[in-house]
């Protein structure tokens, strides 16, 4: 049996923080108030001029290494598709800023919304093989410094920020994470960076997340043979109101296990999960041995799920 745990769980948001009413002054034209009641979103955070992926990034993991010994750290893992470069790999730049070993497993994922559970599958991969003890997992994407000043649709809801958590193996469970991936390139084109900016088809984005998450929810309850109602939270990506209100109707979930944090802080694509599960963390809503299932989605397209036992 392997399972994992998520320790030290921090994340840091773009210092520039707007309000929707802000917009409204700004654009007079845009329908916010329309725009709102299907986003849910009151806030926004822009990263600052001097901001960029690795910024956040740092400021974040350091949050996090604070009461851990980094010359433990064999692995980092960084979630992101807006690093200021396309090389040298963000994780490597981590690995020197923050002084950790040399000799470890230093990589980025290119990946959105669905990153973070897919960096979990990755990870879980390399503690099973005895690749790595102790992991500092980031994500982190300043997707605002992407989108063109008069698309009303993406400036409405992305917020730029960074999460970083420390995933290490738990060997006293006896509980064994399960994972369910999907992807799908002939949507690409849904939600894409043309001529420097971030292009997104809300409509087909809505499609895909409401067809293909119901989809993987209830294969990994299958795999799992865990009931439903046997699990105690349900974390998904922060995409929207109008998206997690649709899935919540689909799949039934009650509402005190459905949790949100959209409307504070918007839709921080990789970050969204973890920030999510922070902030739960903080308020003790989850505990120890509960069953979560997490679930991203989104550019690709794609989706991935996963059930854990939180540790």
């Amino acid at each position: 049996m392997i399972d994992f745990k998520i320790d030290n769980l921090s994340y840091q948001l773009g210092s520039l923080k707007i309000s929707y009413n802000s917009l409204s002054k700004k654009f007079p034209s845009w329908d916010l108030k329309k725009v709102q009641q299907k986003t849910g979103i009151k806030f926004i955070y822009q990263s600052s001029e001097n901001e960029d992926v690795l910024i956040l990034a740092l400021k974040s993991a350091k949050k996090t290494l604070k009461n851990f010994n980094k010359k433990n750290i064999d692995c980092i893992v960084v979630v992101t598709q807006t690093a200021k470069n396309k090389l040298p790999s963000t994780a490597c730049l981590v690995q020197d800023k923050l002084g950790l070993n040399k000799n470890i497993i230093s990589f980025d994922i290119n990946l959105g919304c669905s990153g973070f559970v897919y960096a979990l599958g990755i990870i879980n991969s390399l503690l099973k093989n005895n690749l790595c003890t102790n992991t500092l997992l980031i994500c982190s994407d300043t997707y605002t410094k992407f989108i063109h000043k008069n698309n009303r649709t993406c400036k409405s809801v992305f917020s730029d920020g960074a999460s970083s958590c420390i995933i290490s193996k738990n060997n006293k469970s006896n509980f064994t994470p399960n994972f369910n991936f999907y992807s799908d390139g002939s949507g690409g084109k849904d939600l894409i960076e043309k001529n420097g900016f971030i292009e997104m088809n809300g409509p087909e984005v809505y499609f895909f997340t409401t067809n293909t998450v119901p989809k993987l929810f209830n294969n990994i309850l299958k795999k799992s043979k865990v009931k439903k109602e046997n699990i105690d939270h349900f974390i998904f990506h922060q995409a929207s109101k109008l998206v997690l209100d649709k899935l919540a109707n689909i799949l039934k979930i009650p509402e005190n296990k459905m949790h949100t944090n959209y409307d504070q802080i918007g839709n921080t694509t990789s970050s969204s999960i973890p920030i999510l599960l922070c902030e739960l963390e903080k308020m003790n809503k989850i505990k120890k041995n509960q069953i979560i299932i997490l679930s991203g989605f989104g550019v690709g397209l794609s989706a991935a799920t996963c059930l854990i036992k939180w540790n």
